[in-house]
């Protein structure tokens, strides 16, 4: 009853499963028993324009909104990790990387600025790939 069937038609339970079964997951789990993890946090920050990567020199301030899927915190700063389903046949970790690094690093800037603590990983979870890339 959570989902759609539209929704419920395109998920692969398997992939959930494996997912389900990592070390990551395991993490989650242990954050989740300490009231530490957070999902589909939504978030707004100000940043200078030329801050974006984007070739702007102004420091005029843009608004930056998003959802981060998922964060969590450990002894040692926060996790912040977002899901991909992106086919990604040839170099898929290094193309990951390029499209996302950036929403990332984003994500970190937000947490570190919203909770004041660092973040210490930056993960994407490829179901694709099956396995966490590391930005």
């Amino acid at each position: 009853g959570r989902l759609t069937r539209a929704q419920a038609d395109v998920v692969r339970p398997y992939d959930i499963y494996a997912f389900g079964k990592t070390k990551l997951a395991e993490r989650m789990t242990a954050a989740r028993r300490k009231g530490k993890l957070y999902t589909e946090q939504p978030f707004v920050i100000k940043l200078p324009a030329c801050d974006l990567d984007l070739g702007y020199q102004s420091r005029e301030p843009v608004l930056i909104q998003g959802i981060i899927d998922v964060f969590f915190e450990e002894e040692d700063g926060i996790v912040v990790l977002d899901y991909k389903t992106d086919y990604v046949p040839e170099n898929p970790e290094e193309t990951l990387r390029e499209r996302y690094a950036a929403q990332l690093a984003l994500y970190a800037r937000a947490l570190y600025e919203i909770t004041g603590k660092p973040v210490k990983e930056k993960i994407m979870y490829s179901f694709y790939l099956g396995r966490e890339v590391y930005v």
